[in-house]
C-alpha cells in the first residue's frame, strides 16, 4: 500500500493533485481538457503571445499554491486513515460493544476501536486480506480475560477484543490488545501469557465471544495465540476455522498466514501513533 509520497493513477501523488487543480482552473477558464502535457508557454510567449497564455501560467501557479495547501493533508497521516493522510475513516461506527477505557496524561486518545481499526480499512499483508468485522472493549480487562488468574495480578489498564475475517469467509481472527501503564509492564506480560493457550476470549464476527476450540476428546486445539509488546500494549492473536473444523497440522498455513498479518496490523496501529 502506498504512502503518503507513493503513486496514484501510475504518477506521483504530488504531480498527479497538481494537475487536478490545474485542469479544474483551466476548464472553469474556458479551457476544458487542458493537461499539463500540452506545451505550457514560455516566459517570452506569454509576454507575446495574449491571454490564453498568461491564463495557462496563471493556473499553474494557480494548482501549485493549492497543492503547498494540501501538502499537509497529504503528508500527516492519521490513526484510522483508509490511505495514510489521504482522508480520515475514524468515523466509521460498525458493531462495537462496550465503551472506551478513559484517557490519561499518558494516553491522551480514546482507546476506541473505531479509531484505530476501522471497518472500512481493509487489511491487505502479503497473501491474506481481510476486514474488522466486529469488536468489544472497555476499562476492565477481566470481561476479555478466559484465564482471570493469567495477568497475576499485573494492573490492567482496558482492552480491544477485534474480530478480523478473511474475504473468503473461511478463517475468523481474534485480536485482543491490553493497555499496560509502561513498556516494562506490557513486556513482563508477554512473559506471562506465551504459551499459555487460551488465555482470552475469542471474539467473533457478531461481537459474541466463542468458548476455545475443542476436538471430540475435550482438547482444546485452537493454535497457541501470538503474543507481541508494542510499547505499553500487548496484542494477543489467534486463528481459527469459520466452519468450526480443526487444523489438520499444529502450524496451518491458512491459519498461520491470517495469524501473522492481523498481529501485524495490530502491533502497526500503535507502533505508530505516539502519544496514545
Amino acid at each position: 500500500m502506498p504512502g503518503p509520497e507513493g503513486e496514484l493513477g501510475g504518477r506521483p501523488c504530488d504531480l498527479r493533485l497538481a494537475e487536478l487543480a490545474y485542469n479544474q482552473i483551466m476548464t472553469t477558464q474556458g479551457e476544458s481538457h487542458a493537461t499539463p502535457d500540452e506545451s505550457v508557454p514560455t516566459p517570452g510567449s506569454v509576454r507575446n503571445g495574449g491571454r490564453v497564455g498568461s491564463r495557462r501560467v496563471i493556473a499553474w501557479a494557480s494548482a501549485l499554491a493549492v497543492l503547498g495547501v494540501g501538502g499537509w493533508v497529504v503528508s500527516r497521516p492519521h490513526p484510522g486513515d483508509l490511505l495514510p493522510g489521504l482522508g480520515s475513516t475514524s468515523n466509521d461506527r460498525s458493531l462495537v460493544l462496550g465503551t472506551p477505557a478513559p484517557t490519561s496524561a499518558t494516553d491522551p486518545n480514546p482507546f476506541d476501536a473505531n479509531r484505530y481499526f476501522p471497518s472500512s480499512k481493509p487489511v491487505e499483508v502479503n497473501n491474506y486480506k481481510g476486514k474488522r468485522t466486529s469488536a468489544r472493549q472497555g476499562p476492565d480487562c477481566s470481561e476479555i480475560l478466559q484465564d482471570q488468574g493469567v495477568l497475576k495480578g499485573t494492573p490492567c489498564q482496558g482492552y480491544l477484543a477485534l474480530s478480523f475475517t478473511r474475504n473468503d469467509g473461511k478463517v475468523l481472527s481474534s485480536v485482543t490488545v491490553l493497555r499496560f501503564a509502561d513498556e516494562a509492564t506490557s513486556n513482563q506480560v508477554v512473559q506471562l501469557l506465551r504459551g499459555q493457550g487460551a488465555a482470552v476470549r475469542f471474539v467473533l464476527p457478531d461481537a459474541t465471544v466463542a468458548s476455545p476450540s475443542a476436538t471430540a476428546g475435550g482438547k482444546p486445539v485452537d493454535p497457541a495465540p501470538r503474543v507481541e509488546a508494542v510499547r505499553h500494549y500487548v496484542t494477543i492473536t489467534t486463528s481459527r476455522f469459520a466452519d468450526g473444523h480443526p487444523p489438520a497440522a499444529p502450524v496451518d498455513p491458512d491459519l498461520d498466514e491470517a495469524t501473522r498479518a492481523c498481529s501485524y496490523t495490530a502491533g502497526a496501529a500503535f507502533m505508530w501513533t505516539m502519544g496514545s
